[in-house]
């Protein structure tokens, strides 16, 4: 697979591929958006410094990532100096190893930690249970006539079918450049900002600013039209790094999932994990046990939501949470 270059009327070519679409957020700066079908499965960012390169989150699977390399080339003439890891789940990760070395691959001190952790025992388990889940949700697919179901569905086939066929040729690799708070990154024509809040989706995230343009690349930290993943996370300091976000006062915030938003994107998500913790602090006010979680649906405006899958984990992890059961 790779790369072709498809014309917009009254723009420059723009590179395409069966992993991602690439939307320009301003000159030098684009987002690669995860495609239905493809194994980019998160959004990754191409940004032109002048003369260097960066790219932010370079997707879960190393095909999409060589697209990722070529429609960098290919937009900005420049080779990649720098790959920005927002923190250190897989599918933010493992398109690493396509462009280091020669580049520098950049996270937060405790991101480099649980990558080395994690990673090496993960590619492991998923050589043998990656190519079932496949097989599991493909037949589901297969019998599901709901729209949303199928759409639903169809991404985790996506995801696990990135994971079966990239396996055999997956090998770690860490970043080699890390930080705790802050890293500034100039190039010739723009300089981009790096910063951690420190918790939030998981132990360690960062996320990538603009300052000129008022564009935020968040991470995970920001799920639009998509359920997150909580079960990682801390609550608390989640909702603090999003309130820290919207200080920044954005523009333009392009999310781990989902599509390109604005600032009103963050209260939604806010919301959401308000709504997880209200609703299990409830049902144990009421006495019932966790097992009732499981016939619960989401609520408005969450019905619509990808990802749903992680809708009754998040509740589980909530209701544990409340009653001192996890961190």
């Amino acid at each position: 697979m790779g790369i072709t270059l498809l014309d917009s009327i009254g723009h420059a070519q723009l590179p395409t591929s069966r992993h991602f679409r690439i939307e320009k957020l301003a000159d030098g700066v684009y987002a690669a958006i995860h495609k239905p079908g493809g194994y980019g499965i998160c959004n990754a960012g191409i940004v032109d410094l002048g003369e260097k390169t960066l790219i932010f989150d370079p997707f879960i699977s190393p095909e999409a990532a060589r697209d990722l390399l070529r429609a960098a080339e290919a937009l900005t003439s420049y080779p990649v100096a720098y790959v920005v890891n927002s923190h250190f789940h897989n599918d933010h990760i493992r398109g690493n190893q396509v462009f280091a070395p020669p580049a520098t691959v950049i996270s937060t001190t405790r991101t480099r930690e649980l990558i080395a952790q994690h990673e090496p025992e993960a590619i492991a388990a998923e050589k043998d249970y990656a190519p079932k889940r496949l097989k599991q949700f493909q037949a589901a697919l297969q019998a599901e006539q709901d729209s949303l179901k199928r759409r639903e569905l169809s991404l985790m086939v996506d995801y696990f079918q990135a994971l079966a066929e990239s396996n055999p040729q997956l090998k770690v690799t860490l970043p080699n450049q890390t930080f705790d708070t802050q890293l500034i990154l100039r190039g010739k024509d723009r300089t981009v900002k790096l910063i951690s809040y420190g918790k939030g989706h998981t132990e360690s995230d960062l996320i990538m600013i603009l300052p000129k343009e008022k564009i935020v690349f968040t991470g995970d930290l920001l799920f639009i039209d998509h359920h997150p993943y909580l079960a990682d996370g801390f609550p608390e300091e989640w909702i603090a790094a999003l309130n820290n976000i919207g200080k920044l006062e954005p523009e333009i915030l392009v999310p781990g999932h989902g599509p390109v938003g604005q600032r009103e994107d963050i209260s939604t998500m806010i919301g959401y994990i308000e709504m997880t913790d209200r609703l299990t602090r409830q049902i144990i006010r009421e006495g019932k046990p966790i097992e009732i979680l499981s016939g619960l649906t989401p609520p408005h405006p969450y019905d619509t939501w990808l990802l749903s899958t992680f809708f009754i984990p998040n509740l589980r992890f909530m209701y544990q949470r409340a009653r001192g059961e996890v961190k």
